[in-house]
């Protein structure tokens, strides 16, 4: 086999990894929706609110 088709193999399976990655991100983003009832969780409001504004209950305790 020569480099240049090794190298071709190689790229093809870090892409074809890349892809399965992506596809497992997309489904467990689409789980932890669901999770919360299909809303959206600002990352600023988890750091401003913490937990609770994963509850949807904004208040500074």
């Amino acid at each position: 086999m020569s480099k240049e088709m090794m190298a071709v193999l190689v790229f093809g399976a870090m892409a074809a990894g890349a892809l399965v990655l992506l596809i497992l991100e997309r489904r467990a983003i689409a789980a932890r929706k669901a999770a919360r009832g299909g809303r959206e969780v600002d990352v600023g409001s988890l750091i401003a609110f913490g937990s609770a504004a994963g509850e949807g209950k904004k208040t500074i305790q």
